[in-house]
């Protein structure tokens, strides 16, 4: 089951990778909740489908060639997956490249869709949210 959740995990990284939204927001269930990076400018809690994607186009449009770059994909328990990742692109405006720190982001899969997701800025805070670290 948890080889099977990253699988979901992954898989989601490359639609979204490939552009591919709608292919990507299948792997989410309808009324997932996304909890983005509190040093995000639009740092906030996104509900839901839609939201999720505004999101996800919001960077996709701030950012030319904006790429997830999967860096480990691994289970946390039975019902959690961590990847860690960084972003790359280009300024839409300034055409400068533009490449993040690692983020930490934590997934809780329930009957083969995403429910929730946190992204963090340490593992630490990560294993926390799953309940694995005080």
């Amino acid at each position: 089951m948890s080889q099977d959740n990253v699988e979901v995990v992954r898989e989601a990284f490359e639609a979204f990778n490939r552009g591919d939204f709608d292919a990507a927001l299948e792997r989410m269930h309808p009324a997932i909740e996304w909890q983005a990076l509190d040093a995000f400018p639009d740092a906030g809690t996104y509900r839901g489908r839609d939201e999720v994607r505004h999101f996800w186009e919001a960077w996709r449009d701030t950012f030319h060639g904006f790429l997830l770059h999967l860096e480990e994909c691994v289970p946390v328990g039975e019902h959690h997956v961590l990847a860690t990742f960084r972003v790359s692109g280009e300024g839409a405006g300034s055409g400068a490249g533009v490449e993040s720190p690692t983020v930490f982001q934590l997934g809780e899969i329930r009957d083969g869709q995403v429910t929730w997701v946190g992204m963090f800025s340490t593992e630490g805070e990560a294993l926390e949210a799953a309940g694995l670290r005080e």
